[in-house]
């Protein structure tokens, strides 16, 4: 991690905000509720904020966006809302 990277991780967790960490070279993250900042065997990261994402399917096809208010149903077409964790 870059200096820049370990500052804004602990700058987030003094906020109040949530950590994850992993040893590093594994690829799973898990809750770091009192990290022990130990940089040299393990990485840190601000927790990923889900993603919302709406989905308008109609029998003109499939437009997505990041916002409700971009959509007008129409062609008998429906919205649908979904939510996901993007890295």
């Amino acid at each position: 991690m870059t200096h820049d990277e370990i500052i804004k991780v602990i700058n987030h967790h003094v906020k109040g905000g949530e950590i994850e960490y992993r040893p590093k070279g594994l690829s799973t993250w898990q809750a770091a509720a009192t990290p022990n900042w130990d940089f040299s065997r393990y990485d840190f990261r601000v927790k990923p904020e889900p993603l919302l994402l709406y989905v308008e399917i109609d029998k003109l096809g499939i437009r997505y966006g990041t916002s409700s208010a971009m959509f007008v149903p129409c062609n008998g077409g429906t919205i649908k809302k979904f939510v996901e964790v993007t890295e």
